[in-house]
């Protein structure tokens, strides 16, 4: 049995009148924002876990009727159901459809095309699942693999792994751990070398008590060294921290007076670790090759990250800290996340910002805070930097949420309002940082209300049967692109970028052009084009990587691979229709599945030079299983009908140009990482089957 051949069998009534009881029993007890999307309830009273991720109110039916009663109104379901059938049956060809001619179900041609679907066998005995199952929203794109046409394709080329699949119908919780478990853990034989501080103390200094120690590796230039390393990479990414303050305060104080169990030698220790980090995620040795490809995960080993004797230091002190909640520990917990990500230990990650986030939230509603000063504005950067952490981790990895989202509106958004220092004025005047940080925290809440508003769209909606798609209308989906037009239509002049062209230099108007005398300080000036037609980011991944001051090309990859992620999420519910509910493709959806298509190809971030450090890059939770969702969807426009018509008709040249390329960037994405990250080694062994990819 196939994808197809299934879709189509569907709407001759698939489950038995003991699998409509049985479904009777579980909605009985569901509550009512559940049951309108037909998804499992956990019962939790007085919110469910559903209703309490998406601030619904919960609602529960009355207690379950007699056996009497059921039976009743499972009579008078049954009877509205075909009456909606009877109402749908065609009387001739419908003129709004669109695709190849749909075959009877027992001719719906196989993923496979030497194998029959009389032939179609698991050898664990499973029932392949029903395809004709409405749509269901899902943010995390592993869940994906959810999709009936999916798990048939898996059972076929993954029999062996069926069972693992089951996980991806629990929650996020569940699935993250799972992946990690026996990952080892952080290495602690490779501490610093120590000895007692010898001068003089600050009496604040020596009332804190306790003896201070030197590290004879971090030298004063050292120290500023790699205080100059973190701020010019991590800080333009994620701003929580001022340049100025951290070395006239923080940085003063543990070069002349040594370090201690205090927040300030933690910070200041974290900022050394991560600062080796950026200096060897950008210049040091790859940690292996595949076919003469250089690693892009550079510094330290396999087991062994850069900046770990730091790191070691840091987390001997963290329980001395840990307990306070001030805008010192938001940091410290951030600053650990970060650590964390660099290494791809996502449930570490995971960890250290939920902290993070606990103490924000705490800090933020048990305190007055005057957000108008340097601090304040401090402050805000914090609360916005664990809303848009734990706001990503929600949506790509379905883990719950503390409640700092709340805060957003509460706090305003970030002003910096206090002039830069010089070194992050030439920063920012050469890559337009602050642009970038605000278009990005625009997107992120876009992207957080485009799945809001998705999830709204189908609650509000009539219950589906199960030959109904169920899923957002067309014109929802078109409302919500039209957002994303307009966010990228707002975009400041100097980071835009054409719509078809991801890798091109920014591509500014010309509404003010500089006066022709007017001189130009070429450290201040942004990257542009060294010849016509040079790309900010190419596809060859073998050649030495270009680098960007103040990581450049980083946050511009961001902006611009989110964007287009953000697109790819929008319209991939007229996928899931085209894949189980072919029959009621209309042109419109067509239309949505090959702007789908079109907007994954050749993101910035998997190309050189980002995809060549990749221990700097943002979000590394996220990525290997988007690009696995998409690496699937690309498969099945080759094997599925619908797809593959859709492709050949409405996608274009330059899809069928860039198809290959893009694949091959996303394969070595995933190829890359699952030395180091064990999300990655899942998606490697889900694709490597489907593309013939090497062990």
């Amino acid at each position: 049995m196939d994808v197809d051949s299934a879709a189509s069998s569907a709407s001759s009534g698939p489950g038995g009148p003991s699998s409509r009881a049985h479904r009777g029993d579980i909605a009985s007890q569901a509550c009512e924002t559940c049951r309108s999307r037909k998804q499992k309830c956990d019962e939790a009273r007085p919110k469910c876990g559903l209703c309490r991720r998406i601030n619904r109110e919960c609602v529960y039916r009355e207690p379950q009727p007699t056996k009497k009663d059921k039976t009743l109104v499972e009579i008078l379901d049954r009877l509205k159901s075909l009456e909606g059938k009877v109402d749908r049956i065609p009387t001739g060809r419908t003129p709004q459809g669109f695709g190849p001619p749909q075959h009877p179900p027992s001719s719906q041609p196989s993923f496979n095309p030497e194998t029959e679907p009389s032939s179609y066998s698991t050898p664990s005995g499973r029932q392949p699942p029903s395809p004709n199952q409405p749509y269901r929203h899902a943010s995390a794109a592993h869940k994906i693999l959810s999709w009936p046409a999916l798990q048939q394709l898996m059972l076929q080329v993954l029999p062996s792994n069926a069972g693992d699949f089951k996980t991806l119908e629990s929650d996020g919780t569940s699935f993250v751990v799972r992946m990690h478990n026996g990952q080892p853990k952080m290495p602690m034989d490779e501490p610093l070398q120590d000895r007692p501080f010898i001068g003089m103390q600050t009496q604040a200094t020596r009332n804190s008590g306790g003896p201070r120690i030197t590290f004879p590796a971090l030298t004063h230039d050292a120290m500023y060294r790699l205080t100059a390393a973190y701020f010019d990479t991590f800080n333009f990414l994620y701003p929580f921290m001022d340049r100025r303050t951290f070395e006239s305060d923080t940085l003063a104080k543990v070069c002349s007076e040594g370090f201690d169990g205090d927040v300030d030698s933690v910070i200041a220790l974290m900022i050394f670790c991560l600062g080796e980090v950026a200096i060897e995620g950008l210049t040091g040795n790859p940690i292996g090759e595949f076919k003469g490809l250089p690693s892009g995960v550079r510094g330290g080993s396999t087991g062994r990250p850069p900046g770990l004797a730091l790191f070691n230091e840091a987390r001997k002190c963290l329980g001395f800290v840990i307990t306070d909640c001030e805008l010192e520990n938001v940091r410290i917990f951030s600053l650990f996340a970060l650590y964390y990500q660099s290494c791809s230990r996502h449930v570490d990650f995971w960890r250290m910002t939920v902290n993070a986030c606990q103490a924000c939230y705490i800090l933020v509603t048990c305190n007055v805070l005057d957000f108008d000063t340097l601090k304040g504005d401090l402050m805000r950067r914090a609360v916005w930097h664990c809303i848009i952490m734990e706001t990503s981790l929600h949506l790509e990895l379905d883990l719950p949420l503390t409640g700092i989202i709340e805060l957003g509106d509460r706090v305003g958004m970030p002003s910096f309002n206090v002039p830069f220092c010089e070194a992050d004025h030439i920063g920012n005047q050469a890559t337009n940082f602050e642009a970038h940080f605000a278009s990005a925290l625009a997107l992120y809440r876009l992207c957080a209300s485009v799945n809001a508003q998705i999830y709204d769209s189908m609650s509000n909606s009539d219950t589906s049967t199960s030959d109904e798609f169920g899923g957002p209308t067309a014109n929802t989906l078109k409302s919500l692109a039209a957002q994303l037009t307009q966010w990228r239509g707002l975009l400041p002049r100097d980071i835009q970028w054409p719509e078809d062209d991801p890798a091109a230099f920014p591509a500014p108007q010309t509404a003010n052009p500089r006066s022709p005398n007017e001189p130009v300080d070429p450290s201040l000036s942004i990257p542009r084009p060294l010849h016509p037609g040079a790309q900010l980011f190419s596809t060859d991944l073998k050649n030495e990587p270009v680098h960007y001051r103040f990581v450049y090309d980083v946050q511009v990859a961001v902006l611009r691979t989110r964007y287009y992620y953000a697109k790819y999420v929008v319209y991939r519910p007229f996928v899931y229709k085209a894949l189980h509910f072919p029959e009621q493709m209309t042109q419109e959806d067509a239309q949505g599945v090959a702007e789908c298509l079109r907007s994954c190809l050749k993101w910035p971030l998997t190309m050189s030079p980002t995809s060549r450090h990749k221990r700097l890059i943002p979000y590394l939770f996220c990525w290997s299983q988007t690009f696995l969702s998409i690496l699937l969807i690309f498969h099945l426009t080759q094997h599925n009908p619908m797809l593959r018509h859709i492709r050949a008709q409405l996608c274009g040249p330059r899809f069928e140009a860039d198809f290959d390329i893009s694949v091959a960037l996303m394969q070595d994405w995933i190829r890359d990482l699952k030395a180091v990250d064990p999300l990655a080694l899942w998606c490697y062994k889900i694709l490597q089957p489907l593309y013939n990819l090497e062990p």
